[in-house]
């Protein structure tokens, strides 16, 4: 089985609908889930679930030695522009995944594995939950050097 890990980036207090979040993760036990955060959850978690102790300084810094350019995020929200680049970013935790992706935390996940099958991650190095357009709420990503460094031929 292809391994999976999905990563979300959230500072501040946790919203309401984390444990929700927190418990659909539960169901997918062959997903990891990362979450670099500076918020403490002080309720039982899930083994697949990782919370990072994280802050803004530190993706700072680490986004500005990774990116080779300058990287001063102000505020916590501007981190959802970093997605593309979260497999250059977080390689360390990534490498013995063979997928990575995005997640958000609003997002209650059903059986993740019947939709994102070993036919499908065979077939797919990209794979996003809308055929219309790419939205960031979930992606998979295949680990490889080209499809981690997609984002750097963005003019944005």
């Amino acid at each position: 089985m292809q391994s999976i890990a999905l990563v979300n980036c959230y500072l501040g207090p946790f919203p309401w609908y984390f444990p929700f979040f927190i418990k659909s993760c539960a169901a997918n036990p062959t997903i990891d889930f990362f979450i670099f955060s500076d918020t403490n959850f002080d309720k039982v978690i899930p083994e697949n679930v990782k919370i990072i102790p994280f802050t803004l300084e530190q993706f700072n810094k680490i986004a500005t030695l990774k990116l080779g350019f300058e990287v001063n995020v102000k505020t916590p929200y501007k981190l959802c522009e970093f997605k593309p680049a979260f497999g250059a970013l977080f390689s360390e935790y990534l490498e013995t995944y063979d997928f990575w992706g995005i997640t958000d935390l609003d997002v209650v996940y059903g059986r993740i594995r019947e939709f994102m099958n070993e036919e499908t991650l065979a077939y797919y190095d990209v794979i996003c939950v809308r055929n219309d357009y790419i939205t960031a709420c979930c992606m998979l990503f295949k680990n490889t050097e080209y499809i981690n460094t997609l984002f750097e031929k963005s003019k944005d």
